[in-house]
This record gives C-alpha cells, sequence and structure tokens, in this order.
C-alpha cells in the first residue's frame, strides 16, 4: 500500500547555491549537511539536495515534486527575489480548482508548488 511521498531528491551543479536557495524561500535550516548531501524537512517530507556527480548530473528533465503552499504567489516573488526563476506556470488546473507552478533555483534545480 502506498501511503505518501516521502523525500525528494534535486541534484545540483552547486549546493552551497542551492541550499541557500531553498533555505531563504522556505525559511527552514538543513536537518542534515555534509559537502555533497544536504536535506530539508518540508512538512512530511523531505527535500535533499546532493552535489552532482558522474552518475547523477544536474538537469532540468525528470520528475519534478510538488508542496502544498498556502500563497503561491508571495513564494514565486520570493523566488524571484532570491534568484529563482519559474521554469513553467502560474497553471490554473480547472479539475482541482487549484494553481500550480514551476520553480528553478539558480542551479537549475526545479520543484513544483
Amino acid at each position: 500500500m502506498i501511503q505518501a511521498l516521502h523525500r525528494l531528491r534535486l541534484i545540483s551543479s552547486d549546493i552551497k547555491i542551492s541550499k541557500l536557495f531553498f533555505e531563504n524561500l522556505f525559511d527552514v535550516k538543513p536537518i542534515e549537511e555534509l559537502t555533497t548531501f544536504i536535506a530539508f524537512k518540508l512538512a512530511d517530507a523531505y527535500l535533499e539536495i546532493i552535489l552532482e556527480d558522474t552518475k547523477n548530473t544536474a538537469s532540468t528533465c525528470g520528475s519534478i515534486g510538488y508542496w502544498i503552499v498556502d500563497d503561491l504567489d508571495s513564494y514565486i516573488k520570493k523566488s524571484n527575489e532570491l534568484g529563482g526563476k519559474i521554469y513553467r506556470g502560474p497553471l490554473e488546473i480547472a479539475e482541482t480548482k487549484s494553481r500550480i507552478v514551476q520553480i528553478q533555483d539558480p542551479t537549475g534545480c526545479i520543484i513544483g508548488l
């Protein structure tokens, strides 16, 4: 039985820049921090960032995890102020009567809100 998404791992070309971006975007400190690995706890899931290597290269393609936030527009604004940018959206989702956006950090990592 599937219960919930537990963690999302992003691959970054510059882990220090990604760390600062997500730390400031979500106003949260890492729960674990190594030279090539950083983990944040966001609600009931974990956002992990690893430094790219020969087996895991940074890329804008692949899976994108989405977090539910209370004020989408404020996160979009804050992301832009921190050097991030909108990768896709915001989009209106008629079926769920919601809006989503994909945010790209300054190194190219993408998450959804």
